[in-house]
């Protein structure tokens, strides 16, 4: 972590506050700085534009309500996108149990792809909650295993084996779609 006194001004707008700084005025420059990456996060573990955007904007509010917990630039960053990543995982669960108990009618339960396509998208949607987010914050947001774990919680060989089991899941897929031949030339 930096000292308060080698940051770049840009660093030093969107520190928690101090004593004789308002908090709104710094939850709103956060806001505007982090407030895309964080729907782009959200939408990558949801799939749904309106839910993306409700959780980044709730990862503010409680941000806002944590504030004099919250020490640096980066552990604010950090707090918000694990922020989003629990609120994404409360959503899907809730998606999930509302789904279980509603009546509904499949066919085999293997999906067609009548067009041919390979939807990475979709295919990231498959993915049990923890792979997803491993994936989705390793290769989306490009951060290091140590800050993947940070921000789920988890160590860093947990996050390791998420990612390998996702990365083996994804290729199953790919397989599955392609015909076995997405590695050839």
């Amino acid at each position: 972590m930096r000292a308060w006194a080698v940051m770049t001004t840009e660093e030093a707008d969107l520190r928690p506050a101090t004593a004789g700084e308002d908090r709104d005025r710094a939850i709103a420059r956060l806001f505007s700085a982090h407030y895309p990456g964080l729907v782009r996060l959200a939408y990558l573990l949801t799939s749904d534009g309106a839910l993306a955007e409700e959780l980044a904007q709730e990862s503010f509010v409680v941000a806002w309500r944590a504030w004099e917990r919250l020490r640096s630039t980066d552990e604010v960053v950090g707090y918000l996108r694990g922020t989003v990543v629990n609120l994404a995982r409360m959503s899907i669960r809730r998606r999930m149990l509302e789904l279980r108990h509603r009546v509904t009618t499949t066919d085999d339960g293997v999906e067609h792809d009548p067009a041919g396509s390979l939807d990475l998208q979709r295919m990231i949607a498959r993915l049990p909650m923890r792979r997803r987010t491993c994936i989705v914050l390793r290769y989306f947001l490009d951060l290091s295993e140590a800050d993947t774990a940070s921000v789920l919680g988890v160590s860093v060989g947990t996050v390791k084996s998420s990612t390998h089991h996702a990365l083996r899941d994804l290729e199953r897929q790919l397989e599955r779609a392609g015909g076995g031949d997405h590695g050839a030339a």
